[in-house]
């Protein structure tokens, strides 16, 4: 073998100090790499994976056991697009009443979980305090036909605030008794309460006003009418102390409403809710129908948020969610929020800078909108050919 031919013995070689630095770069960068996958893919997961699995590995987080629900700050949108008016005069508004919702989410993310501790305006809430022992889609379609009944009362309250006679009210129907109540095994659904004792009983106001009369103990025969058959029976009954501790008597039916026809009136009136459920957006239809149907700007040419059930002789009634609602409203610019007078310190926690009226009547809330500039003096509608109601 030539001396060209003798293999080159070969000699370890140290890695100079840039080779290294190089190494050490190239695995920095790949753990950095990792790192930002897995916190990647953390995030995102968070905004699939059900919090409801981490109440399986933390027991005791209750807010994230199965059937946790989100209440979140829904919408506040304009009500008077949503109105009808055929065969009469309407006046278009400058200013705009809005009703608000909540966002509810019965399948809370751990991104939900983690955004309801550190945002107030984002509550969490087991099922049963939401929904009851009614499942999601059945409380969907409960709100639903609240809604309709929402909107039936809206239009009477507001015509009959404006001299117009809309509906004969004849009675108060229930749709449950309410078990181990005054009248648990007294009363069946499908009757209808039209006197007690000598008063005829039309309307809600006519039964609050009985009850606010007698006391726990007393005792009165109630004149019950058939739906149906229209047949009478009377019945002996004892007033129980109502679970809430409200003054006077108690009977024990739940679910009540107004029996009632309506009266025929030379114009149509409908209010469209979409696909929107529940009753507290009827004080808000109430006071847009009353704007539309008279001259001037109720609310002083403001946009103005409302919530609140109506009923037909104008009482409103308390709502949920109203914090949640409050921040819809405030994040829309409302000059304005109207509320259930309950749930005036609610609201107050969630509006930030915007104003808060509480009331309990439809008057309270013109009064209100009298006070941010609205014209609200004289409010009647003189139909063609009809006489205003005295």
């Amino acid at each position: 073998m030539s001396e060209e031919d003798t293999p080159t013995p070969m000699l370890p070689v140290e890695p100079t100090p840039l080779a290294s630095s190089r190494w050490w770069n190239d695995r920095l960068t790949r753990w950095i790499g990792g790192a930002v996958a897995v916190i990647t893919a953390l995030i995102i997961g968070s905004v699939f994976v059900p919090a409801q699995w981490l109440g399986r590995i933390t027991p005791g987080q209750s807010l994230v056991d199965d059937g946790a629900v989100a209440l979140k700050p829904g919408s506040a949108r304009s009500t008077a697009s949503r109105v009808t008016v055929a065969n009469l005069d309407v006046f278009e508004p400058e200013g705009e009443i809005l009703f608000t919702t909540v966002a509810i989410d019965d399948q809370v993310t751990v991104w939900e979980w983690v955004e309801s501790e550190v945002d107030d305006d984002i509550e969490l809430r087991t099922h049963e305090s939401v929904f009851g022992t009614r499942s999601s889609s059945e409380q969907r379609e409960r709100n639903l036909q609240m809604m309709q009944t929402s909107k039936d009362s809206a239009i009477i309250a507001a015509l009959e605030r404006l001299g117009v006679d809309a509906v004969d009210e004849t009675g108060i129907g229930f749709a449950s008794v309410v078990e181990g109540g005054p009248v648990d095994g007294l009363f069946e659904v499908g009757e209808v309460i039209v006197a007690i004792d000598a008063t005829l009983i039309t309307s809600f106001e006519s039964l609050r006003s009985f009850l606010d009369q007698v006391e726990p103990g007393d005792s009165a025969v109630v004149t019950l009418e058939d739906s149906v058959t229209f047949s009478r029976r009377e019945v002996e009954i004892v007033f129980g102390e109502h679970p809430d501790g409200i003054p006077g008597g108690f009977i024990g039916i739940a679910d009540v409403v107004v029996r009632s026809s309506d009266v025929d009136l030379p114009f149509d009136l409908s209010i469209d809710s979409g696909t929107i459920g529940g009753p507290s957006a009827g004080l808000a239809f109430t006071l847009t129908i009353i704007d539309i149907l008279t001259e001037g700007e109720l609310t002083g040419g403001h946009s103005v948020a409302v919530t609140g059930t109506i009923s037909p002789a104008g009482s409103v009634g308390n709502v949920g969610g109203v914090g949640q609602k409050a921040a819809a409203a405030h994040d829309e610019g409302a000059d304005l929020f109207i509320v259930p007078i309950e749930s005036l310190e609610v609201a107050l926690e969630h509006a930030g800078d915007m104003p808060i009226v509480g009331v309990a009547t439809l008057e309270e809330a013109l009064e209100a909108l009298a006070a941010l500039g609205g014209q609200t003096s004289e409010l009647a509608l003189e139909i063609p050919g009809e006489p205003v109601a005295q």
